[in-house]
């Protein structure tokens, strides 16, 4: 499964006050931050194109089920449950160098470790919103690439 390949770590502020407003995807999103940094992910590729794009179409048939997850978790308010699919999307997210997609998962951890219940279905939404916009692109890169 894609989330045992080529791990990375990406830091972002955690929150401190649990008093603090709701976040949403102006608080995440990092206008510098790519939504997939291609260049990155072929140099971890090593060049290998064939490679890079067998672990996207895996990336692409694996993810929908991790969202999948995370949504029906949410709903049920299984904190367990969520805190798996995050975390398992956000090593998804690093191991193609989905930069935003990670940044966001790593965000949705910290809502769930706070116990920000109110807060994460509204967030994600937004989540969902970069996870379409990631879709989009790395499908016109792998028909770039053929």
């Amino acid at each position: 499964m894609i989330d045992k390949l080529f791990f990375s770590r990406m830091k972002i502020e955690s929150f401190k006050d649990e008093s603090a407003p709701m976040m949403n995807a102006t608080d995440t999103h990092n206008p510098g931050l790519p939504v997939f940094d291609y260049d990155d992910f072929l140099e971890r590729m090593d060049g290998d194109i064939d490679l890079l794009k067998e672990v996207i179409e895996i990336f692409l048939e694996d993810s929908p089920n991790l969202m999948a997850a995370l949504r029906s978790a949410i709903l049920v308010r299984d904190a367990e449950a969520m805190e798996k699919a995050a975390h398992t999307l956000k090593g998804a997210a690093a191991n193609i160098s989905a930069k935003r997609l990670q940044q966001f998962s790593q965000a949705m951890q910290e809502l769930i470790k706070k116990g920000r219940d109110s807060q994460l279905e509204r967030f994600f939404s937004d989540m969902e919103t970069q996870y379409e916009v990631l879709d989009r692109e790395l499908r016109a890169h792998l028909c770039a690439l053929k």
